[in-house]
Order: structure tokens, then sequence, then C-alpha cells
């Protein structure tokens, strides 16, 4: 990719085809990768026709490394078949950039990508060496490129994968897409309404409609004095208080509403000059009358149908738009019901809609019902008209609507025409259509689900489930330095020691040195058995994730029997492995050591692990709790026999 198009500039490539190509290491630096014998990354090495690629890993590369090197592996690999070069050499070349990231990390990106491209032929030049090299440019017009991988800005700020939305949320999306598709114009309602609104819609049976609904209440602001007995206590909290008539004015203003309530207690210690400590004990103490204030109720509801907005709002819009008037309003609803269950909430979600024009008769409206609800996939509707009409519908018009849902016939919404009789109290004199559906049980019959309460409230009423990517994804380490730096390095330092695993002992490899716990120091692994190896077995063993369970198994799966095979063939390899985990919680723990100022050495030693903690497996609660309770199994362990240490300079 070229600079340029609005992305983070991250690595830095160069592309130079040679016929033939030829390097050998000079003298190595702090940050030298070791040169192993059959190893990646040797000290020499030739090639007759190669792409030799010169990489610059950067600071942003450290926040999406992944995603740098899926990107970089594809632009070698389309320079490479282009130039027809027939092997690849990877060159670590700092040269190309003046804002690299931290050599650990670099080191990490030069192996990730190592792996990215091990199907061609590569050659590895090793990292954190100086290095003679001959080069020779064949000289076509392909030979020599540059390019620097760019990643978008939300590629590196947002997570790995994208958030889960909520259903209901989700389908109120949908219907406004629906409706503004269908030509109707969307209005914010407001959600408190005064219940004279509800009297002018309902008529004499207003009462019963307002049983349903919540009122609003404001606890009253009481006119309180200032006795004595009350003056006397608040010079025992402040001994040397005088700003008496202060005091009086902001009671006085307070029950005036001069100064709103949630300013009231910043206002009172701020004019009255004394501490937020002090004006909490005079509340508490001289003035309990605060807390035996009692609500007042309004005449003001939250309103229980959209209906009761539509009426004004109606009414107000008259003459002033052109015919037909169509509108939606997608909100919540909130009704006192005599029980919260799984058909029933306090508060719901209506998805409504009306439409004001001339000569409107009630098979437009089903036909538009029709349309609203086939685009939501629903193709079968069912029309039934209600044996007693509320009284702002007109009765003869006034229909609920049905679904067919696990053979029951569910209500989904109510449509009519507003009564002539409830729409003149508006200066109304149009017919109004007005279909209403309800959004939670729609949604509920799209998800399959048989509780309202489950489906908007999962956290509250439904326990926390989890598919094998989502649990393989909570998993990680249980512990990990503090330090970026220190963290960054975990990674190569488990490499090394996987590297090192067939080490015969008793042996010692130094993993990392540099800062630990804001002193220098070096961490190594080591064997203490003679003629045994570095690492046992399991030490690279993966973390699986299979129909709930948690498995510690090996990469190779000829190592094991059949009945493990559809772990890895229809299981998740969550990418964590016994080595890198073990390396990154000791790595803290001597982060740790350093910074709670302990002298000596750090030494610890794995015989065999029986449980994740031993590995530094970390499983959060609710994973946890999630295969407990459903009777899965965590089987993380196994022999290790290998030590690390840390010791400072």
């Amino acid at each position: 990719m070229h600079p340029g198009a609005g992305g983070i500039e991250t690595m830095r490539l160069l592309f130079i085809h040679s016929k033939p190509f030829s390097f050998h290491v000079t003298e190595d630096t702090k940050y030298a990768e070791p040169l192993v014998d059959g190893g990646d990354v040797q000290g020499q090495g030739s090639a007759d026709n190669a792409l030799v690629v010169f990489c610059a890993a950067e600071s942003p590369d450290e926040e999406a490394p992944g995603r740098v090197v899926a990107t970089a592996a594809f632009e070698i690999e389309k320079a490479f078949q282009n130039v027809g070069a027939k092997s690849i050499v990877l060159y670590p070349y700092s040269h190309l950039s003046n804002n690299l990231c931290s050599p650990h990390m670099a080191i990490a990106i030069m192996k990730k990508l190592r792996t990215a491209l091990e199907r061609f032929d590569v050659m590895n030049v090793p990292f954190g060496w100086y290095k003679a090299f001959d080069l020779h440019g064949v000289g076509h017009p392909v030979s020599e490129l540059s390019r620097v991988i760019e990643i978008e800005p939300s590629d590196i700020t947002r997570a790995a994968t994208r958030g889960k939305e909520h259903p209901l949320a989700a389908l109120n999306q949908r219907f406004r897409e629906i409706f503004l598709d269908l030509g109707l114009d969307e209005v914010i309602n407001p959600a408190i309404v005064e219940d004279t609104h509800v009297y002018k819609q309902y008529g004499p049976e207003a009462p019963l409609i307002l049983d349903r609904v919540f009122y609003l209440a404001g606890l009253d602001r009481a006119d309180i004095g200032l006795s004595k007995s009350k003056e006397q206590k608040l010079l025992e909290i402040v001994p040397d208080f005088n700003r008496w008539e202060r005091l009086k004015s902001l009671m006085r203003d307070y029950k005036e509403a001069i100064i709103e309530a949630d300013d009231f207690f910043e206002e009172f210690a701020v004019q009255l000059m004394i501490t937020g400590e002090q004006a909490a004990e005079i509340f508490d103490k001289v003035f309990p009358e605060f807390k035996d204030l009692k609500p007042m109720p309004t005449n003001k509801t939250l309103r229980s149908h959209m209906t009761s907005n539509w009426f004004p709002v109606l009414g107000n819009v008259g003459s002033r738009l052109p015919l037909p008037v169509r509108l939606f309003s997608v909100g919540s609803r909130f009704r006192r019901e005599q029980r919260q269950d799984p058909t029933h909430l306090f508060e719901s979600t209506s998805a409504s809609v009306v439409v004001m024009d001339k000569g409107l008769i009630m098979d437009d409206g089903k036909k538009l019902t029709r349309q609203i609800l086939k685009k939501l996939g629903f193709e079968k509707t069912k029309f039934v008209k209600k044996k007693v009409a509320s009284r702002y519908y007109d009765p003869e018009t006034d229909t609920e609507v049905f679904i067919k849902y696990k053979g029951q016939d569910i209500e989904v919404g109510n449509l009519g025409f507003y009564a002539p009789a409830s729409c003149a109290r508006y200066g109304i004199d149009l017919p109004v259509f007005n279909i209403g559906f309800g959004v939670e049980r729609l949604a509920m019959m799209l998800s399959g689900g048989d509780d309202i309460r489950a489906l908007v409230y999962p956290l509250l009423y439904e326990s926390v489930s989890f598919d094998d990517q989502e649990l393989a994804k909570l998993l990680g380490p249980k512990l990990a330095p503090q330090d970026e730096t220190l963290r960054a390095a975990t990674s190569n330092m488990g490499e090394l020691a996987a590297g090192n695993s067939d080490t015969t002992g008793p042996a010692r490899v130094e993993l990392f040195r540099g800062d630990i716990g804001g002193r220098p120091g070096a961490i190594a692994i080591f064997n203490w058995d003679e003629g045994k190896p570095m690492l046992s077995h399991a030490a690279l063993n993966q973390v699986f994730v299979h129909e709930g369970n948690v498995y510690g198994l090996p990469l190779d799966r000829s190592a094991l029997g059949d009945k493990f095979q559809p772990i890895y063939d229809q299981g998740v390899n969550s990418g964590l492995r016994f080595i890198d985990l073990i390396v990154a919680g000791f790595a803290a723990r001597a982060e740790a050591h350093a910074k709670a100022g302990k002298k000596g050495p750090l030494e610890e030693r794995w015989k065999i692990a029986k449980h994740p903690a031993q590995v530094n497996l970390g499983i959060p609660d609710a994973a946890y709790d999630y295969i407990q309770r459903l009777h899965k199994t965590i089987k993380v362990g196994g022999p290790l026999f290998f030590g690390m240490c840390a010791e400072w300079d």
C-alpha cells in the first residue's frame, strides 16, 4: 500500500530483486537474536535469485501487529510473484525509519512475518546484528520497489472483533430504516405527557387508562427554619461559623428554586466557606428535614402509548405540512402492569406510525402494515377487529394485528383510525390512520425466544452463555508485566524458550536483558536434569476449547489418540501456548519483585502442572461460571520440568 490513502503509516519495506545475494554477520548488539545451528536465522547465507525485502517495524505496528504482518506478507508475496525470484530474503533494516518500535516488539513482528511466509523459500537474516552483504540489482522495471504498510485508524483503535448489538436495538434500527424507505418522516416524541391529554383522547375511559400509567412526582422543597438548637449543633461542627444571614438566604433561595437542587450542596459549601465534609455533616445532623422530604405528585405522566403524543403533534401541525402527513416515532412507553412476566414489561418499545390525508380507508392502513411486516420477514398477517374499541379509535376500525408463532397467534400491533371526536378536540378534521408495533414481541419472535425479559435484560434474567470462539477469546495470561516493553518482550522470550526446547540439560539460556521493574537485569530459562531436554513436551502445549471444555494439547495431533481428534477438527485453538503463558507470569512476578525492592535473584521451577494457574492461564469469572454451570471440564496441565530465574545487575 502506498502512503497518502488516509491510513496510519506503519511498517516500511524496500524490495530489491538481486542476482545473486549474500550476507554474513560481523558484530552483535545487545538486541541480537541468537544464532542456532539449524534454526530459523543463520549468521550467513546466499541465494542465486532472490527478492531481498528490507524491513523496518515502526511504533504504530505495536498496536496491531497481526494486521500489519498480514498486509506486509500480502505485499511481499505479490512482489515476489511479479519479479519471478526463486527465494525471499527477509532483512531487518532499521535505517528505513526514524519512528521505530521497541526492539523486542520488532523481533516479535519479524517472527510473525517469517511464519506468514514459511510456505516460500525464505532466508531469514538475524535481527540485532551488524552485517555485510553483497547485492546485485537486476535492473528491470519492477526490480526496485518500496512500500509503506498502511492501517486504517479503526483497525488500530477498535477491538479485534466487533461488539455484539442488542437484538431490540437492532430491530429498532431496522424499523427506522423500513419507515424511512417507505417515505415516512421521523419524529422524536416527548416521553413525559400531561394527564390532560389522556382525558381529551379517552373521555370517560380516561380514569381507567390513567390507572396503568406512572405519575411523576418531585420532592417538596421544605421551608426549613433556623432555631437556636440548630445553631448550636452547627457550631459544634464549625466552631467559628458566623455567616448566619448568608445561611438563611441560601435556605430561601433553595425553597424558591432559585438554586437548582443538584447545585445546592456545592453552593452551600462555597457560600458558607466550609468544607464539603462539614457541609455533609450539617445536612445530616443539623437539617434532618432534607432526609424526610416526601414526593409530591404532579399531573405529568410517563407516556403509556405513543398516541398520547400524536394527537397534540398532528393538531399543532394543522395545515402547515402538505398532505399526506406521514410520520413515525420509535420510543419507549411505560405501563404500570400488575406484574412483569415473560410477556409484559414495565417499559417497552413502540414503533408507531401515523398517516393523515384525505380519503384514507382501512385497506390503505392494512396494506401499509403488511408492507412493514413483510420487510421484517413475516409473510402472513392476521387482522382481528376488537370487540370493544378503545375510545380514541373509531370503533369500526380498532384492529389487532397477529402473527403465528410456535403454533399460536401472537398480537404484535394495533391499528385503526383515530376517533373523529378525539381528533376534534385538537382541531384535526382529516382522517388519521395509526399503527403501533410492539417491538419486544417481534424481536422475541425473530430470535426464537419465549421470554421478553430474557430478551431485553439477558444479564438479569438469562444465564450468560458463550460459544467456543467467544470462550477462547476470554482466555489469556493470568499475570503479565505492567511495563509495555517488558510485556512486548515476553513474546520473543517464549519463542526463544521454545527454540531451545531440545537443548540438553543441565543448561541455561538467557531470554531477556533489559529493564525489569525499574532495574537492569536479565531473565533466563534453565534445566537441572543431566541429559534431559530443556522443556518437557507439555511446555509447548496449546490451549483449545471444544464444546465448552478447555484442554491443553500438543499442536501435533498425531501425538494423541483418536478420541482427541474432534477437538482438533471442531474445536478452537486459542493461540495460547503454555511456555508463553508461563514466561509472561514469571516476568510479571520478576517485575513485582524488583518494584518491591527485594534483594537477590528470583527463581522458580515447574515440574508437573495440574491446573490452569500453574501455567498462568487466566479464566475470567464469567467464563469459569459458564464452564461450571454446564458441568464442563478444564484439563490443562502436564510435565514441564524446567525453571526460570531473574537476576539484577
